[in-house]
């Protein structure tokens, strides 16, 4: 019997989630779903060139275990490059370090702690902000510290 997969731990939610190639209608098209622990081996990897070692770390799991997300992760982001499928970030065992937030009345874009919560916009201090990692269904047991 397996084990239940620990939770990888993902510095913040992504700003944008969904993938698809352009004049086709998203409702026609194959969908592959990537994980956001498979996103931030992406980001970690190939975006920031960070070393397997020094990303597994980043992430709080093993170099192998990062290694064979990194390696699914490419071959979904392949699929939406050589097939056209759509590809939608969600989903994954993770917990946020860091969360995003972004102003409807000014468009301001900025990150806080996952512990901390935005009540007002740091530029134009309107109350109408997009909480991305609610978006992901995250954010109340990251912000109590359950990393387990």
């Amino acid at each position: 019997m397996s084990r239940t997969p620990k939770r990888r731990l993902v510095a913040s939610p992504p700003l944008f989630s969904s993938f698809k190639p352009s004049g086709i209608a998203g409702t026609k098209l194959l969908h592959v779903n990537l994980e956001l622990d498979e996103y931030e081996a992406i980001r970690l990897a190939d975006y920031k060139g960070m070393e397997h070692e020094q990303a597994s770390e980043a992430m709080n799991i093993s170099r192998s275990t990062f290694t064979r997300l990194l390696e699914r992760a490419r071959q979904k982001v392949s699929r939406l490059l050589v097939e056209g499928v759509k590809l939608n970030i969600d989903g994954g065992t993770i917990h946020f370090k860091d969360n995003l937030y972004q102003c409807q009345a000014c468009r301001h874009f900025f990150a806080l702690g996952i512990h901390d919560e935005a009540s007002v916009c740091p530029m134009c201090a309107s109350k109408d902000l997009v909480n991305f990692a609610q978006k992901f269904g995250h954010g109340t047991c990251c912000m109590k510290g359950n990393l387990q």
